[in-house]
């Protein structure tokens, strides 16, 4: 016959640390399952959440409620983070993705902001009515009425300062219509 030994059961606190772990563990992905899906910028608290804001659509969709209470700037326009990156978001709750620019979004150049289109960038005045299409790979803000854009360009590794550089591609400069110019 052969006798094995009875397992002991593990010391009560050895139980208690694995029960806290895994209730540890839980509550982390829930809580990561259930982080915003909006956030507001804010000038005191940087990105802060938004309740009442989904993403429809890679874009927010923002209850009434609470976009009547939205910090709207001078051109009517507050900025709210979602599905990876900024959107200018209007009264009315339309909305625009617009590209980043030194780690915030990007602001209004002589009445335009680049904006997203796809996997392109185009330009669009601030009530988001779209001025130059979407057919770069890249663009600049204007300046003077011209901004550089740039096709087959892609992004290089960034500095120390986190700018990142466009690399390659053709860049060549565009006026208020997009035609190209000297």
């Amino acid at each position: 016959m052969i006798v094995r030994q009875a397992r002991r059961p593990a010391p009560a606190s050895g139980r208690f640390a694995r029960s806290l772990a895994l209730l540890g563990v839980l509550a982390s992905s829930s809580a990561l399952a259930q982080a915003p899906a909006c956030k507001l910028l804010t000038d005191e608290h940087g990105l802060w959440p938004l309740p009442n804001c989904e993403v429809v659509d890679h874009r927010p969709k923002i209850q009434p409620d609470t976009l009547k209470d939205l910090n709207f700037d001078d051109h009517g326009l507050a900025v709210v983070y979602a599905d990876q990156g900024f959107h200018y978001v209007d009264r009315k709750g339309r909305s625009l993705p617009v590209l980043t620019w030194d780690n915030g979004p990007e602001t209004p150049e002589e009445g335009l902001l680049r904006g997203r289109v796809g996997n392109r960038v185009g330009y669009f005045d601030l009530t988001f009515r779209q001025v130059v299409p979407g057919t770069f790979d890249f663009a600049w803000p204007f300046r003077d009425g011209v901004a550089e854009v740039c096709n087959g360009c892609r992004r290089g590794t960034p500095d120390g300062d986190g700018h990142t550089p466009m690399e390659g591609g053709e860049r060549f400069r565009i006026d208020r219509s997009g035609r190209r110019v000297k």
